[in-house]
């Protein structure tokens, strides 16, 4: 009996550590000292999350600039090709703008109002693109002339961008999470992605009448049906950030209470 008992001392000491053994408190838990760069984080794995969409579907053709050198001889750009590199131009601008506006942000400010902040800024960012790139084309960049774009395959391109764009940040705030110690709730951040791809969906049939063709493999775009004009695919990007916004703002409206009652919102 004794040797069992100093045999469980001795492998508590050991489990205990040398700082437990010579009577050293352990080191407490690194903080999370310093600004924080969340939104950062979520804008670029929202452009990551349209642009690794775009090469994986549809390979580099469907990124601008690129897009001209893997598209060379050719004298058209299919629909599914154009739509998607809107998608990048309609998601970088808005994350630059939302970047812009985050600076305006007090560090006081509840997470509401900075939502507020950010969804402004996105949707200045993307119409100020819209107004300063309109002499270069429907889709600056794409390599070749435009070939029509249904609007049931732009309609399907706007949830192929909310849904990529918010899979992206998502993962982005997850991993700075990991690097620095942080929690962004979970649960909110699926709301508003929730929020955002619902905004976006609700808009294509209030607009268009119908969900939307999803422009996701080479061929896609060759479907029958109206056609939409080149201004209304420019003014799509416009659509897709606007309605995603309303809906990420619906979202947090609902969010709110109950992040209030489980005493989670005091600390973001």
């Amino acid at each position: 009996m004794q040797r069992m008992t100093c045999t469980l001392a001795m492998t508590a000491w050991l489990a205990a550590g040398p700082a437990h053994a010579a009577g050293v408190a352990p080191a407490a838990a690194p903080q999370t000292a310093g600004p924080d760069h969340t939104a950062l984080a979520a804008a670029a794995g929202a452009v990551a999350g349209v642009v690794a969409f775009n090469v994986l579907a549809l390979g580099w053709e469907a990124v601008p600039v690129v897009a001209g050198y893997a598209r060379a001889g050719q004298l058209t750009v299919p629909a599914e090709m154009s739509v998607a590199m809107s998608r990048i131009y309609a998601v970088s601008s808005a994350a630059g703008g939302a970047l812009i506006a985050a600076q305006t942000s007090g560090p006081d400010a509840s997470a509401s109002a900075r939502l507020l902040t950010l969804g402004g800024g996105a949707l200045l960012g993307v119409t100020a693109f819209n107004l300063l790139t309109a002499p270069l084309g429907t889709v600056p960049l794409a390599g070749a002339a435009l070939n029509a774009v249904p609007v049931t395959v732009a309609a399907g391109s706007r949830l192929l961008a909310a849904g990529s764009a918010a899979a992206g940040a998502a993962a982005s705030v997850w991993l700075y999470d990991r690097q620095t110690g942080r929690s962004f709730p979970a649960g909110y951040a699926a709301s508003l992605a929730a929020g955002a791809l619902a905004g976006v969906a609700a808009a294509n049939v209030l607009t268009a009448g119908t969900l939307g063709t999803l422009p996701y493999f080479a061929g896609s775009g060759a479907v029958a049906g109206e056609l939409a004009a080149p201004a209304a695919q420019a003014a799509s990007r416009i659509y897709v950030i606007g309605a995603g916004v309303l809906g990420g703002l619906a979202a947090d409206a609902l969010y709110t209470p109950v992040l209030q009652w489980t005493g989670q919102w005091g600390s973001r």
